[in-house]
């Protein structure tokens, strides 16, 4: 499955919403698919978060208390740091996921407010 790295960050933030949703009661199979999705896009998360923290190194400034910003009044550096960002996140990132059926997802009972996060998972 190939997509946009953004697509598979906002698919993990889905995920964990509804795993760690107390209300949503999922079968242990569903469960364990879900969690085996979040492991396959686990490595691209961390390769972002480096390319991210060494744009910010690039771009930032070290405050007093040693840590890294980039200041909002430094527009020059700001742009270009979200140029960067936006050519990492419109990446395209392929990830050996098996789709979900739509009748997997529906038995489930999912909440309708994440079965849109849970859509570039499902069959067409």
């Amino acid at each position: 499955m190939t997509r946009k790295l953004i697509q598979f960050i906002n698919l993990n933030h889905t995920i964990k919403t509804i795993i760690d949703d107390s209300t949503v009661t999922l079968s242990p199979l569903f469960q364990f698919r879900l969690l085996g999705v979040m492991k396959k896009i686990e490595p691209h998360l961390a390769n972002f978060e480096v390319v991210r923290n060494d744009k910010i190194r690039e771009y930032g400034e070290e405050k007093e208390d040693g840590s890294l910003s980039i200041p909002a009044e430094n527009k020059e550096a700001m742009e270009k740091f979200n140029e960067a960002m936006s050519q990492v996140l419109d990446g395209k990132v392929t990830i050996g996921i098996e789709p979900f059926t739509v009748e997997e997802v529906f038995e489930e009972g999912i909440k309708a407010e994440y079965l849109m996060g849970l859509y570039d998972i499902m069959e067409k």
